[in-house]
């Protein structure tokens, strides 16, 4: 069988396997969510995002299309610009749903037939290659992110990085500035899918070259380190330049963030995560689901048979240079990864650990711990790879065929995930996706119920699913808050905080001198459409929009109760 060949073989089968995971979306892809909550909504949002502004001329970084009148500064959110101009087709056609789904099995079998293609460069046997790229692209990382972290899935990039750093500081074949292009080109994809993804990537590729300086210390000369120098001296600038646009919005732009995002100290990894499977395992454990905050960045397991097995491929090849660097790379980015502070079995204590120090920096501050897993995954793969294929070029895999095929199962099946993911029907009100929707002017502004906001982000789906027709007050955004660190909880108007009572079962019993405020508010943002959707509370706000603007809806269709106002509503001066 030929290279060609097995690799079609390989990506295929890991294809089908990301197709397996996500198969009940298939049932209706344009219209099934893993939730119309949370992070889902949000993530649909921003793949709608991108083609609305290229093609529609708004930027792309900045909206003003939530949060009104403040907007958001996106560069300051998972925004993913890269996935949703590539995948614009599928957006336009079968909407965002479709385009987040697709792109989550890429994530899968696209990150698997990365780490597939770099180990082949130590380790050219293809049940070599196979496994590491099942290992990193169906990893327990890859599964809990799966959970509801789009941006933080695609991660095909990481291995590519491995192979352009190995290029330029070891076997240094190609030209520098060569090297230094493809490395600023892959960066700045990486920049435009998930800007956190680059900067672990960044630290942890910091921490290689030091781990391979000392490894190789007597072998470094002024001509390999002039080479080294140039080629990333060349991926410097090209990247500084080609994301000059991006990152100055971002860190001078409007809506800029200037202190830390959230706490991140939280999100760290527990010291018995490696061999503590987790709800997304078939053999996992609910007590772990608090780990790391919540289930899906507790993405640190490996399972004690795989460990083990790991840990004596390490030492027996040790002599194998590649794999004594990614076996100790491994050791130090888990130990980064265990955060500021030691936890162990979901309990924090006092303990400072060297992430510490990496958390003082600027920038880095927002970076959570756990997630460096995806790292010591990563090594793994490299060291089983190496491993398998020196066993097998020596022959101990075919004598010893039912040890190692017990081995094997041993080493697999604590790692197999719960699948499939679980889908649902969004359920998105018919009035979005429909021509009622028109009746809206373009661009204007709409006063929603529900507005959007954590955890009910579902009208940001809706807004994604009308094709961008109106602004919204509310959005589950990270955006500039207080000192200028970052809050999702950006501007709440005077109609979020009264109808927010009737989402939350209250009876709605608004003063008169509030009423006239949202009048006000009207005014002031020039309100043309008030769209009430059904569900818990709707009928306590239509009562108030209908007394607040004297007279009933103007249409209830498509599971919507709408007011369109052509002219702002006159408000009387505010009491006191």
């Amino acid at each position: 069988m030929s290279a060609r060949v097995r690799g079609l073989s390989a990506a295929l089968t890991y294809l089908w396997l990301a197709v397996l995971l996500h198969a009940s979306a298939f049932v209706d892809l344009a219209h099934r969510t893993r939730c119309a909550c949370g992070d889902q909504p949000q993530t649909d949002w921003y793949l709608g995002w991108t083609p609305h502004a290229v093609f529609g001329g708004h930027s792309p970084w900045t909206t003003d299309y939530l949060l009104v009148p403040d907007g958001v500064n996106l560069m300051w959110n998972t925004l993913m610009p890269l996935p949703g101009l590539v995948f614009a087709p599928v957006t336009l056609l079968w909407g965002p749903m479709a385009t987040h789904t697709l792109l989550a099995v890429l994530g899968f079998a696209g990150s698997a037939m990365a780490m597939w293609w770099a180990v082949g460069r130590w380790a050219p046997w293809w049940g070599a290659r196979f496994a590491a790229g099942l290992l990193y692209g169906f990893s327990p990382y890859l599964v809990a992110q799966g959970a509801g972290h789009l941006n933080l899935e695609l991660v095909m990039l990481p291995p590519i990085v491995l192979v352009l750093a190995d290029e330029l500081l070891v076997r240094q074949r190609r030209r520098a500035w060569v090297a230094g292009v493809l490395l600023a080109l892959v960066a700045l994809s990486q920049l435009l899918i998930a800007e956190e993804v680059l900067a672990s990537t960044f630290v942890v590729a910091l921490t290689g070259v030091v781990v391979l300086l000392w490894q190789r210390r007597r072998k470094v000369d002024r001509g390999r380190l002039r080479h080294a120098v140039i080629g990333l001296g060349t991926a410097a600038a090209l990247l500084t330049a080609t994301a000059a646009w991006p990152l100055w919005v971002q860190f001078f732009g409007r809506g800029r963030v200037t202190a830390p995002v959230q706490d991140a100290s939280p999100y760290a990894a527990d010291l018995l995560g490696m061999v503590a499977p987790t709800v997304h395992q078939l053999l996992g454990i609910s007590q772990t689901s608090s780990w790391g905050v919540n289930d899906s960045e507790n993405g640190s397991y490996l399972g004690l048979p795989l460990l083990m097995a790991l840990c004596l491929l390490a030492w027996r090849f040790r002599s194998v240079a590649v794999v004594r660097f990614a076996a100790v790379l491994a050791a130090v980015t888990w130990v980064m990864s265990l955060g500021e502070r030691l936890h162990v079995a979901g309990r924090a204590y006092d303990v400072p650990l060297p992430f510490d120090l990496l958390s003082q920096l600027p920038v880095l501050h927002n970076l959570a711990a756990v997630r460096l897993s995806l790292y010591v995954v990563l090594c793994a793969a490299v060291v089983l790879a190496v491993g398998l294929d020196r066993l097998h070029a020596q022959g101990w895999l075919r004598r010893h065929r039912p040890a190692a095929a017990v081995l094997a199962l041993s080493c697999l099946l604590p790692l197999v995930p719960d699948a499939p993911y679980s889908y649902v029907d969004a359920r998105t009100p018919s009035y979005f996706t429909t021509a009622a929707i028109r009746r809206v002017p373009a661009g204007a502004v709409a006063f929603t119920y529900p507005v959007p906001r954590y955890p009910g982000s579902a009208p940001m789906l809706w807004q994604a699913q009308s094709e961008f027709r109106y602004r919204s007050l509310g959005g589950y955004v990270i955006s500039r808050g207080s000192g200028g660190g970052g809050t999702f909880a950006g501007r709440v108007t005077v109609w979020e905080r009264v109808v927010g009572q009737a989402s939350r079962g209250q009876p709605l019993d608004v003063p008169a001198q509030v009423q006239r405020r949202i009048l006000q508010e009207m005014t002031e943002l020039h309100v043309r459409a008030v769209l009430v959707a059904d569900g818990r509370g709707a009928d306590d706000v239509d009562r108030l929009v209908a007394g607040l603007l004297g007279r009933p809806a103007d249409e209830h269709v498509g599971g919507v109760s709408a007011w369109y106002v052509t002219a702002g509503p006159a408000a009387g001066p505010l009491p006191g």
